[in-house]
């Protein structure tokens, strides 16, 4: 049909956005959920750097009708439970179906795990084909995501985040959005080549700005350099899910060449496998670490409590290195825990109150027992705040309430709700200036490097008790495939050029 005959294409964009942790204690309900539809997607997401305001900002710079559907994320938690995912699935698959688009954008995570479902993504996308028919589909997946093949046979067009701390959710929306579109018009015809080693990497080691993962990534960009290829991901997965896909995996789209699309997944899965033995992470005892930082001469120190890691669904509430600064009189050093019942105590005493409390540990037994905190309030506030860093800019969060506690020198902030450490303002809202500190405490793995990786003059990480813990032979994994590495001994894998099937979606989508 003459182009200039073909109406402008329906775009219809949305997602449900979870990173799970299997070993988290609880259930993640719908209630844990921020959930927005048709317009108030646009209000919420309109100029942020998410993938989302890419979708938004392309859409509204060429020649499409934008819909809205429906987007619900969570805090990284744990299992979602089988209702929530019932009732959100439901909501965006309805919500698309009664848009009737062209093509589909969604922003995914890629390590979303349910009671009853594995593979939530792919689950997704199966549902979705099956109400939508084979109308193209792009998603932008989480550098964490733990991807299968279902999801790869299911999609068209899929980019997952290049950087960690994740910088880059706005590019990767706006590369879907291109190429998802010049799919609906016929222009290209992308083919998907995917390869997983059996090889899980804790995120401690998954820095993308230095070696290993630096050499991974250089090699994942030259590939896309290369005529043909429409782009490459390299998705260093997230262990804690605890799902049979969970692990690095290698994702390959060209321009219809097939050959070339599996040779290229199967070196670059091969580069990862070959170097293994590289992915380890070295930390400190707490009592160490805390040493180690009062001798230091520059300040700040960033003080990493990855086991506690917040964006990887720990609780947040972790101890072991508060009672460590504590016991130390580390004056000068800041620590959040999530604790709304010693919150409430605190409230209650009020700002300037000398209080006595037990303050986290409340979750689990594996990040701590509850340390007494007594100290003078200092403040009560909320603590809500916008990103205002290189992390998802302008995204609002709703931290809840906060007191800041003085304690032997220490400050301690004293969450309602856990807030991962991934922009300064999560502290300078409640008054407290990080380059002023000696010590900051970040319950994060790498991203909190987004917030303070400029200014930390040491960075010293910590071997803490908890759920997202380096040591992945420490945790009970139950359902990941095996054997696998670093679990298993004396693994041997040879990455094979993969079997590529075609696209869903039809020959001429656009032609109306």
């Amino acid at each position: 049909m003459n182009s200039a005959l073909r109406k402008p294409l329906r775009v219809a964009i949305g997602g449900i956005w979870h990173e799970t942790n299997a070993f988290a204690a609880g259930r993640t309900t719908i209630a844990d959920f921020e959930c927005f539809e048709g317009e108030q997607i646009l209000k919420q997401f309109t100029g942020t750097r998410t993938p989302l305001g890419g979708f938004i900002d392309w859409s509204r710079r060429n020649s499409v009708e934008l819909f809205p559907a429906f987007f619900a994320s969570a805090t990284p938690s744990a299992t979602v439970c089988k209702e929530a995912y019932e009732t959100l699935s439901a909501r965006l698959v309805q919500s698309i179906k009664r848009l009737s688009p062209d093509l589909i954008l969604l922003d995914l995570h890629g390590a979303m795990v349910v009671e009853n479902c594995l593979d939530v993504e792919s689950d997704l996308l199966v549902r979705l084909r099956g109400r939508i028919g084979r109308v193209p589909i792009g998603a932008v997946l989480d550098y964490h995501a733990n991807i299968s093949q279902t999801f790869v046979d299911l999609i068209d067009i899929v980019a997952g985040y290049e950087t960690y701390p994740h910088t880059d959710h706005y590019d990767r929306g706006i590369e879907v959005a291109v190429l998802t579109f010049q799919t609906a018009l016929g222009n290209m015809r992308p083919v998907r080549a995917y390869v997983q080693p059996p090889l899980m990497i804790p995120p401690q080691v998954q820095f993308t700005e230095s070696l290993p993962m630096l050499k991974l990534v250089r090699r994942a960009a030259a590939m896309e350099r290369i005529p043909g290829v429409l782009n490459v991901t390299l998705a260093a997965g997230f262990p804690y899910a605890d799902v049979p896909q969970a692990g690095l995996s290698v994702i390959v789209t060209t321009n219809g060449n097939a050959p070339q699309a599996a040779a290229l997944a199967a070196e670059l899965g091969q580069q990862a496998w070959d170097m293994r033995s590289e992915f380890v992470s070295q930390a400190l005892p707490p009592f160490e670490a805390v040493a180690k930082a009062l001798r230091a001469r520059e300040f700040p120190v960033v003080l990493v409590d990855s086991a506690d890691n917040i964006g990887g669904g720990a609780p947040g509430d972790g101890t072991t290195l508060l009672r460590a600064l504590l016991d130390a009189d580390a004056s000068g050093a800041v620590i959040s825990i999530a604790d709304p019942a010693a919150l409430e105590s605190i409230q209650q005493a009020g700002i300037g109150a000398n209080v006595s409390v037990l303050v986290g540990g409340a979750s689990d037994s594996l990040h701590g027992a509850p340390v007494q905190v007594n100290g003078t309030v200092r403040r009560i506030c909320s603590g809500d705040f916008c990103y205002q860093g290189s992390y998802m800019t302008s995204r609002r969060v709703h931290a809840g309430l906060a007191a800041v506690v003085e304690a032997r020198g220490v400050t301690v902030v004293i969450r309602e709700r856990k807030v991962m450490p991934f922009d300064s303002e999560e502290l300078r809202v409640l008054g407290i200036d990080p380059l002023a500190c000696h010590i900051i405490v970040v319950k994060s793995a790498i991203a909190w490097r987004a917030a303070y990786g400029g200014m930390a003059r040491e960075v010293i990480e910590v071997d803490a008790p908890g759920i997202c813990s380096a040591c992945l032979e420490t945790l009970p994994f139950k359902q990941v495939r095996r054997p696998v590495a670093p679990l298993d001994s004396g693994v041997v894998w040879q990455a094979r050029a993969p079997t590529i099937k075609p696209s869903q979606h039809s020959e001429d989508p656009h032609e109306i």
